[in-house]
């Protein structure tokens, strides 16, 4: 195949092992990325062998791999690494910048041991009054400043394992209106509102992070014409331009409701990369991706703007890799067995616990999850997107 069209997605798998359609797509249409979501979360081993093997199919540079790993409610590794705390833990603690940087040593520490290079985290959006739906407890702070000090901590503790950190989800959604997994959100901001509180953790934190996921937010008053960020020119490259990043834009999840519903797969894959993202996520449909690769292919053979486009985004996807190369380069040797990712993991939580005042935990019933955690399989029963 034409190497054109195979360095921008990123992908998701089915389960804890590869099927064979699996092994021949990771082999023949080898993606930039592939992002891990609990599904494929077995045990420790199970989970790294699965690594190993997706590597070793790729016939030329193998994927990266992506996961989210914020701690709280996002946290792909609960049942292996029980107990981290969501972002919104920190402020609530005598020590919170310590204690960032720690969880984010302990997160990186895992990752590094399981051969995953990417973490897509932290959260970076400024929370208003109430969290919106599909943030509850993960963002830092209703405040810029100690967003960004909480952040940049986390990001300092993460990276120094040799971990790359991806901040998100800009331009920020802290103050949307619903869940885009579901459907849209809107950020009713103008420019220099955004410009003043949303925008600031991107421009301060962003080149040192390497990469910034999209976020799939409508800003009416910055583009009326209601496209979410990622499918947006005037929300992305140009705001991205504006906060002067120079890495990689990273799509949310193409397959997310708030964007799924506006065309087919090949129409906002092309939307998504002319609006500037760099790498674009397609989560959940692996059969789809040696068609969508065709279709950008065949598509930059036939137009020249998208084909500058194109190459223009393999450049910054290139350029991040090589940022995850020199983060692990400079980075000490990976933990020389899971238990000891474990051991660190559990003095932080015995710590961060010191560090907080003794508070009873009330669950109202109608924040209560239905269909509790599968016995024996290591399952909560949460939402797969979050």
């Amino acid at each position: 195949m034409d190497p054109m069209g195979t360095d921008i997605l990123g992908i998701g798998l089915t389960g804890t092992s590869l099927t064979d359609l699996e092994r021949r797509i990771l082999r023949d249409s080898t993606p930039y990325a592939v992002v891990l979501f609990g599904r494929n979360v077995g045990e420790a081993e199970e989970l790294r062998e699965l690594i190993k093997e997706i590597k070793s199919l790729a016939p030329g540079t193998p994927p990266l791999f992506m996961i989210d790993e914020e701690g709280g409610r996002v946290d792909r590794l609960r049942h292996l690494i029980p107990g981290l705390p969501s972002a919104e833990a920190f402020a609530e603690g005598a020590e919170p910048a310590a204690m960032s940087q720690w969880c984010g040593r302990v997160i990186g520490m895992a990752l590094r041991w399981f051969d995953i290079e990417i973490d897509l985290a932290p959260v970076v959006d400024i929370r208003g009054e109430d969290s919106p739906k599909g943030l509850e407890r993960r963002t830092f702070s209703s405040d810029t400043e100690t967003v960004v000090e909480l952040a940049a901590a986390f990001i300092r503790g993460l990276q120094g394992t040799g971990t790359a950190a991806c901040l998100k989800h800009f331009p920020g959604i802290g103050l949307g209106s619903g869940d885009p997994h579901y459907g849209e959100t809107v950020m009713d901001l103008s420019l220099d509102a955004l410009d003043q509180r949303d925008l600031v953790p991107f421009a301060r934190l962003g080149n040192e992070a390497g990469g910034i996921m999209v976020g799939h937010g409508t800003y009416p008053q910055i583009d009326p014409s209601g496209s979410p960020a990622t499918l947006s020119r005037i929300l992305n490259r140009d705001l991205l331009g504006r906060i002067g990043f120079q890495g990689a834009a990273i799509s949310d999840d193409m397959e997310m409701h708030a964007v799924s519903d506006l065309g087919t797969y090949e129409e906002i894959a092309d939307r998504a990369l002319i609006a500037g993202n760099d790498v674009i996520l397609f989560c959940s449909h692996i059969e789809r991706v040696p068609d969508l690769q065709r279709h950008l292919s065949d598509k930059t053979k036939q137009d020249s703007a998208f084909a500058a486009r194109f190459a223009e985004a393999c450049k910054r996807a290139d350029g991040y890799r090589a940022h995850v190369a020199r983060l692990r380069q400079s980075a000490p040797p990976p933990a020389a067995t899971f238990d000891d990712v474990i051991d660190e993991a559990v003095r932080f939580v015995e710590k961060l616990e010191l560090t907080r005042p003794h508070r009873e935990i009330v669950i109202p019933d109608i924040d209560r999850r239905q269909g509790g955690r599968v016995p024996g399989k290591g399952r909560t029963g949460r939402e797969e997107w979050t």
